[in-house]
Formats: structure tokens, sequence, C-alpha cells
């Protein structure tokens, strides 16, 4: 999430955008507007907004298919989006909630609702970062755990073997043990590469 909010406003109405984006404005947000579909394309590809604020009926393309084209693209798994409308039909509203919108807005506009709706969506969105942090965290100790635990069973492994080795006097043995010795010592270096990779 950015420091200062980004919201794309997508609405057709230009009436609409300005109200929505005077009120995100006076809440210190840094606003984006689209006028359609296409356009909501375009700025999510390129500035990757943090909640989209997302008119219900609009020319062309649905806003159905924008939130689903939202919800497919991996880049945009935590931007949250606010469905915007003055219809009364809970049967559409409730196709979009299948499809993930994470809240509803009617039209008209009420600021304190507004205000309500988009800070609740951040601290929901501050919370799964805190929580994608955590696992990240708790799976690079996991793994710099089980390398260093893997490295020294190896170390054993190779020290044991070097000792039949030294007391082998069968060829054939000694081969296959330096097999071991060369196989766990290519596990090692691997280990090695992939704890590096870790720092």
């Amino acid at each position: 999430m950015q420091e200062i909010p980004h919201i794309l406003i997508v609405d057709d109405e230009n009436i609409v955008r300005n109200v929505l984006a005077k009120m995100l404005h006076e809440m210190g947000f840094v606003t984006m507007q689209a006028r359609n579909s296409t356009e909501a394309q375009q700025v999510l590809r390129q500035h990757q907004p943090d909640i989209i604020l997302l008119d219900m009926m609009m020319p062309g393309v649905s806003s159905l298919e924008v939130l689903k084209s939202v919800r497919a693209d991996d880049s945009l798994n935590h931007t949250a989006v606010i469905l915007i409308s003055g219809s009364n039909d809970l049967n559409a509203v409730s196709s979009y909630l299948e499809a993930g919108i994470n809240d509803f807005l009617p039209k008209p506009f009420n600021k304190a609702l507004l205000d309500l709706k988009i800070n609740t969506c951040l601290s929901h969105m501050r919370l799964l970062h805190a929580d994608d942090q955590d696992t990240n965290s708790t799976l690079e100790g996991f793994c710099r755990n089980l390398s260093h635990d893997l490295n020294n069973a190896l170390t054993g492994i190779i020290m044991t073997a070097e000792l039949l080795l030294m007391s082998e006097t069968s060829i054939p043995k000694q081969e296959h043990i330096a097999e071991i010795i060369k196989s766990a010592e290519k596990v090692d270096q691997l280990i090695q590469s992939r704890r590096e990779s870790l720092h």
C-alpha cells in the first residue's frame, strides 16, 4: 500500500467524479479518474491504486468485467473495490459481492459514510499487509533453520563416509563411498547457495 493511499474513481458522469474527488482530496487522499472501463483498465495497469470506487452502471465493457479482471490480476490482489450505485437492485449488487467487491456505497454520497468505508478498507488492507510480512518472516526463518539442520546432517554423513573410506580396502566399496561423499557435497553446495539467497 502506498504511503498516501491512491484512489481511482470510475464513473461516466463528470459531476459524480468531481464530487468524489473533492471529498477524497479533503480527506487527504490522492485521486485518479476514469470515465469508462477502458480508461479504468489503463489507469489500473499504470498506477495500481489502493482503492477503486467503481460505478455499477457504465457504457461499454461492464464494471463487473473490470472487477473480475482486478481479482484475476496478482499485482492487484490487495486492491480494494467499493461499488457505487444509485440502484436498489439487490440482485445486481449480490453478483458484485460474489465477484469480490469489498464494500458498497450508495448514491447520493454521504461524506461521513464515504470516509468510514474508505478507512475500513484501508485498515483491512494494512492488516493483510502485516499478515503477509509476518508469513514471509516466518517462512524465511524456517528455511534458514532447515538449511542449518540439513547442513549439519550432511557434514556428519560426509565425515562418517570419509572415515569409512580411509579404512576400506575394497576398491568397489571405496568407489561407492566416494560417490556418497560426492553426492552429499553437491547437496551441501545447493543448500549453501539457497541460504545465501535469503540474505
